[in-house]
Parts: structure tokens; C-alpha cells; sequence
């Protein structure tokens, strides 16, 4: 009972002291109440799950860092913060957003992204901004664009829309793009264009640019335009200057082409290609081009141009004008109007020259060189070729030429063969001529060659030697000169004429210097003769003695000497004059001027007249005139007066004066009013 009052005691005064406070309190909450019904609400964003730690709310904005792994990931500023985007996520609505996204090394540049209002997810830490944004790759490359995606998890930013880029002066438009901050990959996508300082201009698809590897892939059409020229195919890759969207190479592939137009000339090069690759200048300029498949490269400059094909052409460049290209692969260059070079490999310079490799053809007008390792020499006026190797040249018209070495000339703009020299083993062969020599040399548009060093040459007439021979091909001449010998060919029996000079055409033939011929029992030694027809029914031969010289000859049986000889096979004559000395037999005939007469390759008659001497055995006839007939074997001698004179009888004498028989008898007659006819017969000395 004691415990219960106790109790009681202490319960009563609990609720004195517990009653006044919750009067109080019932008092209070009326006239708040009352207050709260009667005073503006301020406008509360809607609350969601607490702030992160490290996030705070302050009057002037949002500050938020994130840190993974004892290092800071990014850091997110903005001026205001609007609150979270609804009551299901975890999303704040930022405003003036700055965040700056730090590399997992120090070796990985820091990026910044800014944005007019982002939304900034804080389950994921991914964002999304939208106007007026901009990412910063560096701090000298910055992208501009009114919306983008940044994934935290793969490190990637994406803009659905149109891209401005910024780099120290170089631009660049995109309809979107992503970059991997991670990988430093920037992919660009849509009506690609960059414009640097230097004014190269690249036009593609898409483009992929590795600031890592300062590398860009291009693809779905390329289009790369420079001061001095372009270039263009189907997709590429580029190696850029480190830091910089300027190439130092530029790949192309598929339906290549491209065109240089240097500022200080008129030159223009253009190339098509499979495959190309290009050295690019710090100015922005090809320095090297080397293109595949089925390359071609065309240089125009004026009225001039140049074409060069090949599987390959390796093509070097000094301040935009072509410095050497060098063509492989079945190689082909046209060098000009109707100038055309084949090879395995053709070099070429700025300078005009071009060399080749291995088996080679060259084609000039109607010209064409096989061979290999030629070198070729460009110029202006004239196209020079050499080649130390054996090489054939042929011409249009059946002619044809071979040497060990060649060396030639061609007018540049007829294509005409000015000189063609050709040394060791030459040979040659046209539709009129044959020959070989030690060397060969051709003139006037190849009509004419010279052959020196023991050259011999045979056309359908005749079989020549000399130590030098000419030949005009146009007017089918020659001349030949030193130790000439000829062979006529188209005779019965073969002529033989050797000289020191001789020279023809066509028609006849003139040798000079110690002329010696032969033909069976024919012969005639002068020292110039001139023959015509030879081989022919209708020859003719005229010979001359030098000053001081006679003219020896046996024809048809009778040998002589004189200072001229003319010989008329279709005639049947021989004339001799000067100082004649003519042998037939026992008859030995002199005289100033004689003429025999001969049928099928038999004397006739023979004539001598202006002062005549004539010797048969023991008799000496002198007269005016003397004839001689082989039918009767007599020799009639006619003078003031004719003589005959013998050792038995003395001399006889008259107007007329026959010897006969040999001389065995010798018949003295006169006409009227002359002296008496004597005939007696003369005895023959024992």
C-alpha cells in the first residue's frame, strides 16, 4: 500500500509540471496556424533523394567532383542549379555548365565541355548539354555544337548535329560527330570539311582523326584541294603533324585522281591512279606521290604534252612542278605528237631527261628503236637518244638497222631523223641495200648512211667494199672512198672494178684513182672510168688516163694503151684516143684515134686514123688512115702517100696500101695521074 501511494505521489506531481507545456502547445499550434494560412509560399523545387556527398548549394552555383580510385574523374561547375529533372530519377538540371573531364594519366590532356543548361545524371555520371556547347579537345582544339552526350562509362562525347571545329586557324564542319576521350578519336560524319592556314582544303563523308596517333582515316568520297592543285578518290588516310590537323601524308584509294597547277608556270600534272599515297609540305604542298594500279600521269605545258603510265609512278615534286617521275611496271610514255616510249621502268626529270631499264621501245614518227637502257634527252627542238646496250632500229619502208652502241637525233616536232649513229657490229638492211661495218651513221632523215671500218654493201646490181661508203637510199647514189672494190653481179660473167674513189646512182658509176676492171678476158686499167649499164647488153664505159698517164685495156681481144677508152657494148665500138697502142695479135696498130668494131664479142673492123703506123712482122705501114678487116685479114692504108716499108725491099709508096697475108705480100696501087701500081712479093727474113 506504502508503494502505491508513493506512486500516486509522484504521478500528480509529473502532470503539474507536463500541464502548463501542453497548454502551451495547444495555444501555439492555432495560431500558427493562422500565420501559415495568411503568408505567401515561395516556389520550392520539387525535393528528390539527397545530393551527393562533396555537392553543395550555394547562392552563386553547383559545384560537384567525382573520384575514383584517389583520383579526381571530372569536376562539374554551374552558375545555377535548377534542381532534378522528376521525382523518379536522380538527374540535376544545371545552367552556365562548365565540366571538366580529367585523364586517367597525366600524360592524357585534360577536356572541358560547356554548355548553356546540361542535365547531369548522378547515377551515371553521364551528361547532356544543349546550346551554345562547346568541347574542348586541348587547349588549342575546340569544338562548337547546340547539343551533345557525354557517357562516363566508355569516355565518349556525342553531337547528333552540326559541328564547328577550331584549331590555331584551322576549321571544320561536320553534320555530327563523336570523340572518345579515352582513345582521343574523333569521328566527324556528314559534309566533312577542314580548311587549315595554309589554305588546304579536305572534303569527305566521314573522317576519323586519332590525336594519339595523329592519324585520319576519310571515307565515302574524298576531296583534298591545295594552293597548286587537288586531289581526289573514293576513301584515305592521313598521318598528321602531331597536335594539328595538318597531313604530312595523304592516302588515296579507288578512282584516284588529282591535278597541279604550280603558281609559277604553266604547267599542269594530272594524275589518275587505284591507290595513292603523297608526301604533303609544311606549306601544305606534294612533295612526293606515289600512285598504283593502273597510274597514269599527264603533264601539259602550252602546246607540249606528256603522258606517263604504269602499275607504278613514283613522282617527286620542287614547288609544285614535277622534279622526277619514275614509272614501273609496263611502262609507257608518250613524250610527244607521235612519240612514244615502252619499258619495265621509264625515269623522267624536270629537265627533259628520261632513261629506261631492260627491254625498251621507242617510236618516233616513223621510226622505232628496241633495245635497252635508253637515254633519252628531251629538248625543245630535238629529242637525243643513246643506250651503250645493242639496239635495232627499223623504219617505216622496210629499212632496218643493228649495232652494239646507238646514238641518235630527231627533230622534236617532225619527228625526223636528223642523225642515227650506230658503232660495233653494225648491219643494215632496206629494200635496195644490205650491208654491215664497224660503225653506222644515218642522215637526212634516214636516207643516207655512211659506213665506216670495213663496210661492205650489196644491193641487187653490185657487191661493194670500201673503207668509207655513202649511201643515198632516196636517189639510190653512193659514194665509196679508200680501197673500193665493186662486183657487178647481173652479168654473164662477173665484173670487178677496184678504185680509190667511186661514186653512182641509179644509171651509172664514176671511179677515180688507180680504176682497174675486169670481166673474163676484159680489162681496163685508168685512172678515171666511168661505166654505165653494167651487166646489161647495153654497157658503156668511159675511160681516162691521168696526165702523164695512159689507159690500158684489153677488149675483145685487143689490148691497148691510150689516154681515153669508150666502150659501147650495145654499139659494138671501141674508140680509143690519144696516143693510141693497140695490140691484136701480130698487128700492133698507132695512132691518134682508133675505133674497133665488134659483133657477138668478135672484132670486126678496126679504124685508126690522124697519122697512122702500123706493124705486121718485118713491115712498117705508115698513112693518113688504116682499116683493118678480120674477114680478109687486110690492112688497107690510105695517105700522101701511104707507106709500106720492110727490111728485104725497102719502102713502097702510094695513095693506097694494102697488107695482107700476114704480111707475107704487100699491094702498092695509085689512082689516075698518081704513080704506077707495084706488086711484088716480099720475102720473109730467116
Amino acid at each position: 500500500m506504502r508503494l502505491e501511494r508513493i506512486f500516486t505521489h509522484r504521478l500528480v506531481r509529473s502532470l503539474q509540471l507536463l500541464l502548463p507545456i501542453v497548454v502551451a502547445v495547444l495555444i501555439a499550434i492555432p495560431t500558427w496556424n493562422y500565420f501559415m494560412r495568411h503568408e505567401p509560399k515561395p516556389a520550392q523545387p520539387r525535393q528528390g533523394r539527397q545530393l551527393p556527398a562533396g555537392a553543395s548549394v550555394h547562392t552563386d552555383g553547383f559545384t560537384f567532383s567525382q573520384t575514383e580510385g584517389g583520383r579526381t574523374s571530372y569536376t562539374v561547375r554551374a552558375k545555377t542549379y535548377l534542381g532534378v529533372k522528376d521525382n523518379k530519377s536522380n538527374k540535376s538540371m544545371l545552367e552556365d555548365v562548365d565540366v571538366t573531364v580529367y585523364g586517367a594519366t597525366d600524360k592524357v590532356p585534360t577536356r572541358t565541355i560547356r554548355g548553356k543548361h546540361c542535365i547531369y545524371d548522378q547515377d551515371t555520371s553521364d551528361f547532356q548539354c544543349h546550346e551554345n556547347v562547346q568541347i574542348q579537345l586541348d587547349p588549342r582544339t575546340t569544338i562548337y555544337t547546340e547539343e551533345l552526350f557525354y557517357n562516363h562509362e566508355t569516355g565518349a562525347a556525342t553531337s547528333p548535329g552540326h559541328a564547328h571545329l577550331e584549331q590555331e586557324g584551322t576549321t571544320g564542319e561536320a553534320d555530327r560527330f563523336d570523340y572518345g576521350f579515352n582513345s582521343g578519336l574523333l569521328n566527324l560524319y556528314g559534309h566533312v570539311k577542314v580548311d587549315t592556314p595554309q589554305h588546304t582544303e579536305l572534303q569527305t563523308g566521314t573522317a576519323a582523326f586519332q590525336e594519339k596517333e595523329n592519324w585520319t582515316t576519310m571515307a565515302g568520297g574524298v576531296y583534298i584541294q591545295s594552293p597548286t592543285g587537288w586531289m581526289r578518290g573514293t576513301s584515305g588516310r592521313s598521318e598528321l603533324t602531331p597536335g594539328t590537323f595538318k597531313p604530312k601524308t595523304i592516302t588515296l584509294q579507288d578512282g584516284v585522281t588529282g591535278e597541279s597547277h604550280p603558281k609559277d608556270g604553266r604547267e599542269v600534272l594530272k594524275i589518275k591512279g587505284d591507290w595513292l599515297n603523297a608526301d604533303i609540305s609544311p606549306e601544305g604542298n606534294a612533295e612526293r606521290v606515289l600512285t598504283r594500279g593502273h597510274a597514269e600521269m599527264e603533264k601539259a605545258a602550252g602546246d607540249q604534252q606528256q603522258r606517263l603510265t604504269g602499275a607504278e609512278i613514283d613522282t617527286t615534286f620542287n614547288r609544285g612542278k614535277v622534279d622526277v617521275a619514275d614509272a614501273r611496271q609496263n611502262a609507257k610514255m608518250i613524250m610527244g605528237n607521235d612519240q612514244t616510249l615502252e619499258s619495265s621502268e621509264i625515269w623522267t626529270n624536270a629537265g627533259g631527261t628520261v632513261q629506261t631499264r631492260d627491254k625498251s621501245v621507242l617510236k618516233l614518227g616513223d621510226s622505232t628503236i628496241e633495245g635497252r637502257e635508253f637515254h633519252i634527252e628531251n629538248a625543245e627542238d630535238a629529242v637525243t637518244f643513246s643506250t651503250p646496250r645493242p639496239a635495232n632500229m627499223k623504219k617505216q619502208g622496210g629499212q632496218e638497222s643493228s649495232a652494239d652502241q646507238m646514238d641518235a637525233r630527231f627533230d622534236s616536232r617532225t619527228n625526223m631523223l636528223i642523225e642515227l649513229v650506230q658503232k660495233g657490229h653494225f648491219q643494215f638492211r632496206s629494200p635496195q641495200y644490205e650491208g654491215h661495218a664497224q660503225r653506222g651513221r644515218f642522215e637526212d632523215g634516214g636516207d643516207v648512211v655512211v659506213l665506216d671500218g670495213s663496210p661492205v654493201v650489196n644491193d641487187s646490181e653490185k657487191h661493194l667494199q670500201a673503207e668509207q661508203i655513202r649511201l643515198n637510199q632516196k636517189d639510190n647514189s653512193f659514194i665509196a672512198t679508200k680501197n673500193v672494190s665493186t662486183v657487178m653481179k647481173n652479168s654473164d660473167e662477173q665484173i670487178l672494178v677496184k678504185a680509190a674513189r667511186a661514186e653512182g646512182g641509179s644509171d651509172s658509176m664514176l671511179y677515180t684513182g688507180s680504176v682497174q676492171l675486169w670481166r673474163g678476158d676484159t680489162y681496163i686499167k685508168s685512172d678515171r672510168l666511168k661505166a654505165s649499164g653494167m651487166g646489161d647488153q647495153n654497157s658503156k664505159v668511159h675511160a681516162e688516163a691521168a696526165p702523164g698517164g695512159k689507159v690500158q685495156s684489153t677488149l675483145q681481144n685487143v689490148r691497148s694503151t691510150s689516154d681515153t677508152l669508150d666502150y659501147d657494148q650495145d654499139g659494138g665500138t671501141i674508140h680509143y684516143t690519144g696516143h693510141v697502142s693497140a695490140r691484136k695479135q701480130d698487128m700492133i696498130v698507132e695512132a691518134p684515134d682508133m675505133v674497133v668494131h665488134f659483133r657477138d664479142n668478135m672484132v670486126t673492123d678496126m679504124v685508126a686514123t690522124g697519122g697512122v703506123k702500123v706493124t705486121r712482122e718485118d713491115q712498117i705501114g705508115t698513112g693518113d688512115r688504116a682499116v683493118y678487116e678480120a674477114a680478109t685479114n687486110l690492112v688497107t692504108l690510105n695517105g700522101k702517100p701511104a707507106k709500106v716499108r720492110d727490111i728485104e725491099h725497102g719502102l713502097l709508096q702510094g695513095p693506097t696500101a694494102e697488107m695482107r697475108n700476114k704480111g707475107q705480100n704487100v699491094l702498092v696501087q695509085s689512082k689516075d695521074g698518081e704513080h704506077t701500081v707495084t706488086q711484088h712479093p716480099v720475102k720473109k727474113q730467116q
